[in-house]
């Protein structure tokens, strides 16, 4: 059969041609024009409709083969024809012969006959590659006629109210869908300005255009206003006084719809196929092998699989599986009974995040996660929302569960029985330990229902329980129990990285959609707690206002924008007097006092008190109550230290006397959050420093110095003068801004000027991880011994500063320049010369050079300079100190 490799896309490697991928590739199939399957590829192949709406959507020159459908195009040694997809206009599916075999690609389809876009067709294959947005069982969608009815309906009876409806559907598809069935009604419809777009090229290719209007808002009244879901909160919407809304979109089928979508009433109606079109689909082409992509697809492989026919997931946690024996035809068994699902809330929570995983769209990615949470009760709300967060115990909680990759390798070593070669060679390909769990472990064949109630008492058990060889024994019991999703996700909890695009905000958001509170209120109270969780169930409860910052739950650090020079600062703080304090080289630090206990916590919240016990303990001599916001530095007759002096001390669980005598640490206060029972942080900072000047403090606690600058000379002088002290650079912050932790806004700057670059040579790469697992973006470089000698001396190594393109690149050079390879590594051949800045350099054992960078970055790829024209060592000497 037709070889089919997924790496970021599907591709059909025999011919180098890509299907729908997400990046920019030499040749592609793009199968319609939605944002998600569009990208400025070198070449494509695509219907004449999909051509004309790509051309508006993407602008500019490409290489472009357009075919009509039904019609076959010789491309290398295979046939390729189009077929209409029923997706939107121009939407394709497309057909591949070769010597190998046959094989039908999708892309999104439906087979429900609609208004706007050619009614889809088949084509028998030995291979199915398919869409399964809508792949459980629940989603089987009534009649189109009848949601359009409905639809129609709704207009006519908010019209005779005297109101304005307001249709939701996507600018390209849905929203041209919606106009043809409103035209039918004899309704004349405004369109928000990006539906009109679209609707234009429609036009061009369509005589049968039903009459709309742009969207006037002087004229909206006696109007269907159709516009994208994207704007349901904008200043357009929520500016009609009078109006009734409505959601049109598959998802209608889940309960809470309504709700989640906060309009008035939700419809059905989709451009994809539902559950029965997905079996109906499968049944017309009769493949021998079927490979699911987007949604349920997990779940609908399986449900083939019970039905006699060989099918597999596939995308970005699933991997695809060859080599495995087709069944023969399965057209007479497609209604084969299914056997009942397994249910555990755990598993539901493992889909969720997989589903979340799998689509790109943020407002999306939120729909979802907000339809589930609103789904739970408080308690497992609490649980599923700190989890998605990537953090087994609420924050301000002690217990740390101490899990690597190493324990986890042991687990699953003895539950499946593969060498440690095997696994290995796995781990190697998909550098991500949840992804490995889940390709080797398909779970246990009677899985235990698992609730959120036995995930927290598994934890709490993990934490207690020392030693590595103990905690795999308790991971391998734990997993022999469960399906393999379950497992996966119980490691990426674990390890503290979900890696599925679900950043802090959307969270926030989700949780406000499920509870219906104001996202600002959310964020508000998710920045007093930290922790999402009990953000979570504060606003299930309706409780937000209670959040408050309390002792021993620190909070994120406020963080600073960087600025290159005194000039961009002094534009930056609108060119008035600001507060200036030097930069420390340590590491950020949140100190707790209160009823003589004292805490200190790291800039990701960690308790480090053990760490530094001297400074606790001196700490202990404030009879005051504080939330101090500061920095750990390492302090030797009354000057600060490199921060490669304090780097020695960090990573260790407990005070090292040895330590503590040969690199002694101070504890610099620069800001005071909660001063007794006040909270501060609404206060400027003016006033907090003013309270903190009142507080007595023993001589190792020591405070910042606040200096003025009133013109970016004055911030360049400063600047120098605390270079010379031995510190990083400047803060500049507003005197009058308020304390707003884990947010990084305009009223905090850091000046931290690059010391000095050096161009260098790359002479070994290794692959990156999480999304960078495909990419060679790790670079260790070196620089030249000396003038006469070309020997090359490792000096550093750096992942960050280039772009994605630009990675791309250099993978592809650099898979055809190696050396040698081991493991994850490869050594280079020393061709490729960067630019790299840097903090400062050290005296270092760990590499060739006796050197080290801090905080190296790449500055950029020096085209112009050959390896022959690299700094020397002695070059790196004068920039050491």
């Amino acid at each position: 059969m037709i070889e089919v490799l997924f790496e970021r896309g599907l591709c059909l490697p025999r011919h180098g041609l890509w299907l729908d991928p997400w990046d920019a590739r030499p040749v592609a199939f793009v199968s319609h024009a939605h944002a998600d399957h569009i990208a400025p590829h070198r070449e494509v192949i695509l219907s004449r409709g999909t051509s004309a709406l790509f051309h508006a959507r993407i602008p500019g020159a490409r290489e472009e083969t357009v075919l009509d459908f039904h019609q076959g195009h010789a491309f290398q040694d295979a046939t390729l024809t189009l077929i209409p997809a029923g997706h939107i206009l121009g939407s394709a599916q497309l057909h591949v012969e070769n010597p190998d075999g046959s094989l039908l690609y999708t892309g999104d389809f439906k087979l429900r006959a609609g208004l706007s876009a050619e009614p889809a067709t088949f084509l028998h294959a030995e291979t199915l590659i398919m869409e399964t947005t809508y792949g459980l069982p629940h989603y089987q969608f009534p009649p189109t006629e009848q949601v359009l009815r409905d639809m129609v309906q709704f207009c006519q009876e908010t019209l005779e109210e005297e109101a304005t409806p307001v249709l939701f559907g996507y600018s390209l598809g849905k929203a041209q869908e919606i106009l043809w069935a409103l035209g039918r009604a004899g309704l004349v419809p405004m369109l928000h300005d990006s539906v009109f777009r679209m609707t234009q090229i429609y036009g061009r290719l369509r005589a049968d255009l039903p009459p709309c209007l742009r969207y006037d808002p002087a004229k909206l009244s006696g109007h269907v206003f159709i516009c994208p879901p994207s704007v349901a909160r904008s200043r357009v919407v929520q500016g009609i006084a009078n109006r009734r809304t409505l959601a049109l979109t598959g998802w209608a089928m889940d309960s809470g719809s309504r709700h989640r979508n906060q309009v008035d009433a939700a419809l059905p109606l989709s451009d994809h196929a539902d559950y029965n079109d997905l079996l109906r689909h499968v049944e017309n082409v009769n493949p021998k092998r079927v490979l699911t992509v987007h949604g349920f697809a997990l779940e609908f492989a399986a449900d083939l699989r019970q039905r006699g026919i060989e099918a597999w997931a596939i995308g970005r946690d699933n991997q695809l599986e060859l080599g495995i024996v087709a069944p023969p035809t399965v057209a007479a068994r497609i209604h084969a009974p299914v056997a009942a699902a397994h249910y555990s809330p755990f598993l539901e929570f493992a889909r969720t995040g997989e589903e979340i995983a799998s689509v790109s769209g943020r407002l999306r990615k939120i729909e979802i996660l907000a339809d589930y949470l609103s789904s739970l009760d408080a308690d497992a709300l609490e649980d599923a929302a700190r989890y998605f967060s990537g953090r087994a115990f609420a924050q301000g909680d002690p217990r740390v569960l101490n899990i690597g990759s190493a324990v986890v390798r042991q687990a699953l070593l003895a539950l499946t029985g593969v060498s440690p070669g095997e696994y290995k060679a796995v781990s190697r390909r998909l550098a991500d330990i949840s992804l490995t769990t889940q390709q080797l472990y398909s779970g246990s064949s009677n899985p235990v229902a698992l609730s959120f109630g036995d995930v927290r008492s598994f934890f709490s058990a993990l934490a207690q329980t020392r030693g590595p060889l103990a905690k795999a024994r308790m991971l391998e019991e734990r997993f022999a129990s469960i399906t393999g999703q379950e497992a996966a996700w119980l490691v990426k909890i674990m390890i503290g990285d979900a890696r599925i695009g679900l950043k802090e905000g959307l969270l926030e958001e989700a949780i406000a959609q499920a509870s219906g509170e104001d996202a600002d209120a959310v964020r508000h109270a998710h920045m007093l707690t930290g922790d999402a969780g009990q953000t979570a169930k504060l606003a299930i409860t309706h409780q937000l206002d209670t959040a408050r910052l309390e002792w021993f739950r620190p909070v994120r650090c406020m963080l600073a924008g960087p600025e290159p020079d005194a000039v961009a600062v002094w534009e930056r703080m609108q060119h008035s007097i600001c507060q200036v304090e030097d930069k420390f080289d340590g590491i950020r630090a949140q100190m707790h006092l209160h009823e003589g206990r004292v805490e200190i916590y790291s800039r990701d919240l960690k308790c480090v008190t053990r760490q530094f016990q001297e400074i606790a303990s001196n700490a202990g001599a404030i009879t005051a109550s504080l939330i101090l916001d500061g920095e750990i530095v390492a302090f030797r007759a009354g000057r600060p230290l490199s921060f490669f002096e304090l780097q020695k001390r960090l990573g260790r669980t407990d005070e090292d006397l040895f330590m503590k005598d040969e690199i002694p640490v101070r504890y610099v206060a620069f800001d005071l959050l909660r001063h007794n029972d006040a909270p501060l942080l609404s206060r400027p900072l003016s006033e907090r420093r003013a309270i903190l000047d009142t507080v007595h403090l023993p001589a190792q606690i020591l405070r910042s110095e606040i200096r003025e600058a009133a013109s970016p000379q004055e911030i360049d002088t400063l600047f120098r003068d605390a270079r010379k002290r031995g510190n990083e650079g400047l803060m500049i912050k507003d005197p009058a801004s308020a304390y707003t932790p884990g947010r990084r806004g305009l009223v905090w700057v850091k000046l931290k000027k690059e010391y000095a670059t050096l161009d260098v040579v790359v002479v070994a790469v290794e692959w990156g991880h999480g999304k960078r697992k495909d990419v060679l973006s790790d670079y260790t470089f070196a620089v030249r011994r000396s003038e006469q000698e070309p020997e090359l001396l490792t000096i550093g190594k750096a992942y960050s500063g280039l772009t994605d393109k630009e990675i791309a690149t250099l993978t592809e050079y650099f898979l055809t320049h190696t050396i040698s390879e081991k493991g994850r590594a490869r050594e280079v051949e020393p061709q490729i010369v960067l630019e790299i800045a840097f903090d400062s350099i050290q005296p270092s054992k760990r590499h060739g050079s006796g050197l080290a960078m801090r905080f190296p970055r790449i500055k950029r790829i020096r085209t112009d300079k050959s390896p022959s024209e690299i700094d020397t060592l002695a070059t790196a000497r004068k920039l050491s100190i």
